[in-house]
């Protein structure tokens, strides 16, 4: 990622890159396990599985998502956090079955369902890997507390659909005013390079059917870590306005105009 590359070339890369580097295994007669480029905070490769139910297609992650989280003592057992995960997996239709995130579709919209469920998965862990000193809070919540402070308004959770047909979820929406264009917020909690590669795919995706003055504001927590540099300027190359943390009140101005 350290050479520009135009919206169309990055969409290509990015879409080539994930189909070289999944790799599928038959489990059973009806059930694939698909290993995904993707790693998860312990540095493994995301996996998911594919169950042939009829006509259909069941997509899972085997409960290993919420399993791991809750080894890692993170449970999500109140009602604040059970809403926040719901939310979350509402935005990439996804559904909770016995604590595992189940999708289905069929075998014509399989690649858009198996993207959602990925995004949905690296989307939970990243919102619930919270930090000793941070327990009390999530940063979702943190973002959207600034919101309100600040008399910034937004529409939370907000479904888009990029060019490629792939439907993106994004934190909050700000309204275009005389004074400034549409823009909308991702909230990053823990910034890891696969995080970033998937916000760069999907805005770059997503403000194709945007007008051309949209902007996308990634919120990087830095509260207990440094954002690497390298993500800070993966995001500029980008055209996306990485905001950390500690220096929120610097867009207060912008946000609210």
């Amino acid at each position: 990622m350290n050479e520009f590359l135009d919206e169309r070339s990055f969409i290509d890369l990015y879409l080539k890159w994930l189909k070289e580097n999944t790799e599928v295994k038959n489990l059973k007669d009806n059930v694939i396990e698909l290993t995904t480029p993707f790693l998860d905070r312990h540095n493994d490769y995301i996996q998911i599985y594919v169950i042939k139910d009829g006509d259909n297609l069941i997509l899972t992650d085997d409960g290993y998502t919420l399993s791991d989280l809750e080894m890692s003592g993170m449970e999500i057992n109140t009602e604040r956090r059970k809403k926040i995960l719901k939310t979350i997996l509402n935005g990439f239709g996804v559904s909770l079955e016995k604590d595992a995130l189940v999708t289905k579709c069929d075998i014509k919209t399989f690649p858009l369902y198996k993207h959602n469920l990925i995004q949905a998965i690296l989307a939970v862990n990243d919102m619930f890997m919270l930090s000793r000193h941070n327990v009390a809070s999530i940063f979702i919540e943190d973002v959207e507390s600034f919101l309100i402070a600040h008399d910034i308004r937004y529409v939370a959770n907000i479904n888009l659909v990029g060019k490629s047909g792939f439907s993106y979820k994004f934190d909050f929406a700000i309204p275009k005013s005389k004074k400034a264009p549409e823009r909308f917020i991702k909230a990053v909690n823990n910034p890891t390079k696969d995080i970033t590669k998937s916000i760069i795919f999907s805005w770059n995706d997503t403000k194709q059917t945007r007008e051309n003055s949209a902007k996308l504001y990634a919120m990087l927590n830095d509260e207990d870590n440094d954002i690497p540099q390298e993500i800070i300027r993966a995001f500029l190359e980008y055209a996306i306005i990485p905001v950390k943390w500690s220096e929120r009140n610097n867009y207060i101005e912008d946000l609210a105009a």
